[in-house]
């Protein structure tokens, strides 16, 4: 019994861990759109880390959910800020 109870706590401590992504709530959705779209851990991670700064609240909510950006060129030029800087890393 000790053994089968030692045997699950690694089990355990990884569950707890969840799946390594650092966010939740809407950075979670824009790092999950980048991994979806092709993009590696570590760039997804940077962009969206690099997004949450750069961008006002409610232009990162807007487009974490997809929505049309009240201010699109803002946008894309935050995007393409970090695309361009997260590749430099």
């Amino acid at each position: 019994m000790r053994r089968a109870l030692l045997s699950l706590t690694p089990l355990a401590l990884l569950a707890a861990c969840g799946d390594g992504v650092p966010f939740s709530g809407e950075a979670r959705a824009a790092y999950d759109l980048c991994v979806a779209g092709g993009g590696e851990a570590a760039y997804c991670t940077c962009v969206t880390k690099t997004l949450q700064e750069k961008m006002s609240p409610e232009a990162f909510s807007k487009m974490a959910k997809g929505e049309q950006a009240t201010d699109l060129e803002a946008t894309l030029l935050a995007i393409g800020q970090a695309d361009e800087s997260c590749k430099a890393k």
